[in-house]
């Protein structure tokens, strides 16, 4: 009984403990290699991005001057593409705000009408309408009071 006590704790020391050593993980060592690593394809990439932008360079060079002059020209028509689509959004909002009342700066949208259904939305929203009083313009179920008296004082004059 003793022998199988002492062979059942030495199966679960070898369960745990393969060949009765604990493993321990270096765990330092794995980070610096991990950061080594990290390192090395940081300065790979620095390095491509340096290559890349000389290899853009070199395009640069090679272009003619007409092609160097059309691509300027595409660029310059971009940038005026843009330009004016931001003075044409300013004028619609400028013009919605003139007749809503709503500052430009909150109004957007892509067209004239758009900007003109956000801003009467934006504005009955901030400026809700009143409801009124419920059954307004309706008649009473009852008659006013004194109602009676008033009508036989005139039947009494009225003759």
């Amino acid at each position: 009984m003793a022998e199988e006590a002492n062979s059942n704790a030495d199966q679960s020391q070898d369960a745990s403990e393969p060949h009765g050593e604990e493993q321990q993980t270096d765990w330092e060592a794995k980070y610096r290699e991990t950061l080594a690593h990290s390192r090395e394809w940081e300065k790979r990439a620095k390095d491509n991005k340096a290559a890349a932008a000389e290899l853009e360079k070199l395009k640069e060079s090679t272009l003619s001057e007409s092609e160097r002059t059309a691509k300027h020209i595409r660029e310059l028509e971009t940038e005026n593409a843009a330009m004016k689509t931001e003075r044409q959004h300013a004028e619609w909002a400028a013009q919605v705000s003139k007749d809503t009342g709503v500052p430009a700066d909150l109004l957007h949208g892509d067209s004239l009408e758009a900007m003109g259904e956000y801003a009467k939305a934006l504005d009955q929203w901030a400026h809700p309408k009143p409801k009124g009083m419920p059954d307004q313009g309706g008649r009473p179920d009852h008659p006013a009071r004194g109602q009676e008296t008033r009508d036989f004082v005139n039947r009494m004059f009225s003759a």
